[in-house]
């Protein structure tokens, strides 16, 4: 695969992950602590692979390396900021031929914000099920999630909808179903909800906050209408860590639990990042386990690349 390295800036790009109802995916939201200080804009982007367990039965994992990618870029600029994550896996080298992806972008600017996201919508508690969803978009099933959200500091609206796409559009097709979601006037569903005092409007800019404090302080945060609370649980410094041929001297490796105060769902995940220099809170490692049978792991490249299939396909 061609891969085309774009880094304009040191940063600390945190990870994150797509969640709600209904989700396949292994995501990490992967974002940078704010700041409306700076004096011009930058930008940053890391690309990383995925390697995907499966656990057919209880007892063993058998994995795959190579399964899919994702890019992960951070715009900054005085008193604005950008985050977005392109994550899926490529049904030519995933198990079971899944094809499984999403996207969501987070705007803020001052106390406004806007976000956007969508992703391939699948219910799979089995591995059987995956395969039988496998089988249904052969023949012709294509629905995407798709998800829009405001908040101005006081309040969060957001909708979600259903579309069908005419075709099984992979993540190099991000642009062509962004498109198609604009084009889509499909009603969905909506929710309002007053947002307390200190709420991040969106999960993004909550893990980035949880990555820069080094206290175990829960940050509150909006998703789809609900509240949501980050925490670090754990967190561990270790002296030196390789990736490939490259030394990424110290890091923090954190554990990390988001807890929805509507029904007490948790959500938890791993990462692991960078503690000083260049790659300070740059995350390193991701690991996530979505469903008891199945867990993703995101690892950056060594040398710092990013792919030209998903670059080159237009993400906004």
């Amino acid at each position: 695969m061609e891969r085309t390295a774009t880094r304009s800036s040191r940063g600390a790009i945190g990870g994150g992950a797509v969640k709600g109802g209904a989700t396949f995916i292994a995501a990490v939201a992967l974002v940078l602590a704010t700041s409306s200080t700076r004096a011009a804009t930058t930008v940053d982007r890391h690309h990383y692979s995925i390697t995907a367990r499966i656990r057919p039965l209880v007892v063993f994992w058998i994995a795959r390396n190579d399964v899919g990618d994702a890019v992960v870029t951070r715009r900054l600029g005085p008193g604005e900021a950008s985050y977005s994550l392109l994550i899926g896996s490529d049904p030519e080298r995933a198990p079971l031929h899944i094809n499984r992806w999403g996207y969501i972008k987070e705007e803020i600017l001052g106390a406004e914000s806007r976000l956007i996201g969508l992703m391939t919508e699948s219910d799979e508690d089995s591995i059987e099920q995956a395969e039988a969803n496998v089988r249904s978009q052969a023949t012709g099933r294509h629905p995407f999630k798709v998800i829009e959200a405001t908040a101005d500091g006081a309040q969060a609206r957001s909708r979600v909808r259903t579309i069908a796409a005419p075709e099984d559009y992979t993540f190099r097709h991000l642009p062509v179903v962004l498109d198609l979601a604009q084009r889509n006037s499909a009603e969905g569903r909506s929710r309002v909800i007053r947002l307390p005092a200190g709420a991040r409007p969106g999960f993004l800019s909550a893990l980035a906050d949880a990555m820069h404090d080094p206290s175990a302080n829960p940050i509150t945060y909006a998703y789809f209408g609900r509240l949501y609370e980050l925490r670090r649980t754990r967190t561990e410094r270790i002296g030196s860590v390789r990736i490939g041929q490259r030394s990424y001297g110290p890091v923090i490796a954190a554990d990390f639990v988001t807890t929805s105060t509507y029904d007490g769902e948790r959500t938890r995940f791993s990462i692991t990042y960078g503690a000083d220099g260049p790659f300070a809170e740059v995350p390193l490692r991701v690991v996530y386990q979505p469903r008891w049978w199945m867990q993703v792991e995101l690892t950056i490249d060594g040398d710092g690349a990013a792919s030209a299939a998903l670059t080159g396909g237009g993400q906004p």
